[in-house]
């Protein structure tokens, strides 16, 4: 999308200045021998910034589970937290759903909170066991036992453990705990096996990453949704659903891996690193990532231990960032992140004054505004001596009509004599392409937009303007106010910009810019438009000051 709004921009520039210019696989990672005890319990994750400590962990789950070979029966755990109502299902130990309270799934009094599982039928659910290269295999799904009450409730600084066992026949013993804090997105992960056969078992903890991208979390055209993941080296690997079906995404060592959309993500980060077993497309809009420590051995009595830490829920910056091993990176702020995130933060700041991000807009694109006001004035002046020198150029090209070489030259000599610089009107508005588009990629990733208000019916600015539809002929066309103003301002900026000489065929052109830019809005969020519409208003503005004060000291020569 970067590419293609680039694309626009520079073609706009060129049809308005420049054309009157110019005519198999690799082995497992090395990792802790197995052995009896052999790795540790993980310690305490790093909280969120500014969060009070958790409370000590309270054992809500600690059961010996059945006796060995005995079937349990599938059930679910239902965990309320704060800012999450998680539902556990003991088979597999997945998480069937996970319904975010402060984030609904559509804006208004009629919303609902949005469950970032994205389909109640997905198979494995997140974070169910993973269950390959273990021997003797385990059952799928392993249906696993608790003690847990139905309804478990983490209050804001509590830590509460949910302990899930199943036990084979010969004595093999899996555990999986979750450890659960209120008042935080993030949460831990265990995985214990002990052998308590008399035969060696081999064991590969591991865990399965899947996620459906339906509705909202399958974004839109323009941002990303697909598998993330960062290598020990720090190379940060995006994979879209068209990579994944491609067999692209690599089987190496990751410190962390993610089901990401545009403004909710799940990651799993290990204690250590973990290797990418597979990769896979579940129907047509989930995902599939089966992620495992390094294999073991279990002799007789030992036991092997494993865990990762959970992110799951909103991408706002500061909670990616105070988790740690540079997290943030899933807000894709594109080619001209350096320049996004400062006004992204400066928007932001804004909002803690206003409260009203439409405002928040306005006010930085009018600062954005200022800062690149000698360069427009320059531009200004630059083509306003241009379209002066109009009846001289259009009297050359008649002198030397056919002879394009000839009105080539002479047209520089004219540049020359006058001192111009026919490019001094086009590179001030190329140096504020970066500013521009990283402007509207930060726009367009940002959660904080997300169901924001502005005013009257504008109710989302991450959302494409509604007014109402329009039925004809069996179509649907929903009418928005703003991207036609924007279509308007476009077209009156044009009329009002200097232009030397332009023949029918440019004119034309010049009029179906305003055309093709509105439809291009048409479907894109709100904020956008509204810093497009803004921007064009302010053009304009500087446009009709430059206009008179040229007339002013034109007369005075007179």
């Amino acid at each position: 999308m970067e590419k293609r709004m680039m694309a626009a921009i520079l073609l706009s520039i060129a049809v308005l200045v420049g054309y009157q210019y110019f005519m198999p696989a690799p082995p497992p990672p090395a990792g802790p021998p197995a052995g009896r005890d052999n790795a540790a319990v993980p310690a305490p994750p790093a909280t969120e910034a500014k969060a009070p400590p958790p409370a000590p962990a309270t054992a809500v789950t600690r059961t010996g589970g059945l006796a060995p070979g005995v079937s349990a029966a599938e059930r679910a755990i239902e965990v309320a937290t704060p800012l999450y109502t998680a539902t556990i299902s003991t088979a597999g130990g997945g998480i069937s759903s996970f319904l975010l309270k402060e984030y609904k799934d559509i804006s208004g009094p009629g919303g609902r909170p949005l469950d970032i599982v994205g389909s109640k039928s997905i198979q494995p659910l997140p974070f169910s066991l993973y269950t390959e290269e273990n021997r003797p295999p385990f059952p799928i799904p392993t249906v696993f036992a608790s003690a847990a009450p139905g309804v478990v409730t983490v209050k804001e600084g509590e830590s509460k453990n949910i302990l899930l066992t199943w036990e084979s026949a010969t004595g093999v013993r899996v555990t999986r705990e979750y450890v659960f804090h209120g008042g935080r997105y993030d949460f831990e992960a265990r995985i214990q096996a002990a052998n308590g056969s008399k035969e060696p078992v081999s064991i590969r903890p591991g865990l399965e990453l899947t996620q459906v991208f339906l509705g909202e979390l399958a974004g839109d055209s323009y941002t990303f949704h697909g598998l993330v993941t960062d290598t020990p080296k720090g190379n940060l690997n995006r994979y879209s659903l068209s990579d994944i079906s491609k067999g692209k995404v690599e089987r190496v060592p990751v410190r962390w891996a993610s089901a990401d959309s545009k403004y909710f993500t799940w990651i799993a980060i290990p204690e250590r690193e973990w290797t990418v077993e597979r990769a896979k497309l579940l129907g047509e809009n989930g995902v599939l990532l089966s992620m495992a420590d390094t294999a073991a051995t279990l002799q007789a009595g030992d036991t092997v231990r494993s865990a990762v830490k959970v992110f799951a829920g909103p991408k706002r910056s500061n909670l990616l960032e105070s988790a740690g091993k540079g997290l943030e990176e899933l807000i894709d702020y594109g080619w001209f992140a350096v320049v996004a995130k400062p006004l992204v933060f400066l928007m932001k700041a804004s909002n803690r004054v206003t409260g009203n991000y439409g405002i928040d807009i306005i006010l930085l694109t009018i600062l954005i505004k200022i800062l690149f006001y000698p360069l427009t004035q320059k531009s200004m002046v630059s083509m306003r001596k241009m379209q002066e020198l109009a009846p001289v150029l259009n009297k050359l090209k008649e002198k030397y009509k056919g002879d394009t070489a000839r009105i080539n030259q002479e047209t520089m000599n004219l540049y020359k004599t006058y001192k111009i610089n026919p490019l001094s009107g086009c590179l001030p508005m190329l140096a504020q392409i970066p500013v521009f588009i990283a402007l509207y990629k930060g726009l367009l990733v940002t959660i904080e937009l997300r169901h924001a208000p502005f005013f009257l019916w504008i109710n989302d600015l991450s959302a494409p303007e509604y007014l109402w539809d329009i039925h004809l002929a069996g179509f649907t066309l929903p009418i928005r106010l703003l991207p036609l103003l924007m279509g308007v301002s476009m077209f009156v900026q044009q009329k009002m910009t200097p232009s030397a000489g332009m023949d029918p065929t440019q004119a034309k052109m010049m009029l179906l810019m305003p055309v093709v830019f509105t439809f291009m809005f048409w479907s894109f969020p709100t904020g956008l438009v509204v810093y497009w519409l803004v921007n064009n208003l302010l053009s304009i503005g500087q446009q009709v000051m430059y206009n008179r004060q040229a007339e002013a000291a034109k007369a005075a020569k007179a």
